[in-house]
């Protein structure tokens, strides 16, 4: 279930805007739609850092990151153990689906499981995502937070269990 809610967040990567709202006031998604570019592919670097709630120190790992339009989106971690996470249309329905929705811009599902925050200052943004109350997905995450200007730098996946994932994305 982390993952999907990993990959919801790598697509709302290239959110930018203009639109200005209260960090207490949740927004809806259609006051956003016309700020968000076309979503187009992208491959850069990423480092990931996971803090689980029994070990004092974090996981570190990296690698690099690839979505491509129309296709999916593939993870290959490089360090500290060489891996590959592809999810792409071949595999993954349920993620699949999330995908298409994003990349049409059809954020109805998203609407109704998260509240929506959004701030901005000057060229940098920030995308909050908290569950709903009694939602599925309350049940295992507290938030969802994206950061960025003209690209997402950062996103930190907050989950009910202690633990926390940090992932930063960076373009060469």
């Amino acid at each position: 279930m982390n993952k999907i809610y990993c990959l919801l967040l790598i697509f709302l990567l290239f959110i930018s805007g203009s639109v200005n709202a209260n960090q207490n006031d949740a927004v809806k998604i259609d006051s956003l739609i016309k700020e968000l570019p076309e979503f187009n592919s992208i491959s850069c670097k990423f480092k990931q850092e996971k803090q689980l709630q029994n070990i004092s120190k974090p996981i570190i790992s990296g690698g690099n990151f690839k979505f491509t339009k129309n296709e999916g989106i593939v993870f290959e971690t490089t360090y500290p153990i060489k891996s590959e996470v592809s999810y792409t249309n071949k595999n993954y329905k349920q993620i699949n689906e999330i995908i298409k929705a994003i990349s049409s811009k059809n954020y109805s599902k998203i609407e109704k499981e998260f509240l929506i925050y959004f701030e901005k200052k000057d060229s940098n943004w920030k995308l909050t995502l908290k569950p709903e109350q009694n939602s599925k997905t309350q049940e295992v995450l507290n938030s969802i937070t994206i950061e960025g200007s003209e690209i997402i730098n950062k996103i930190i996946i907050d989950l009910k269990n202690g633990n926390k994932t940090t992932i930063w994305f960076m373009t060469e």
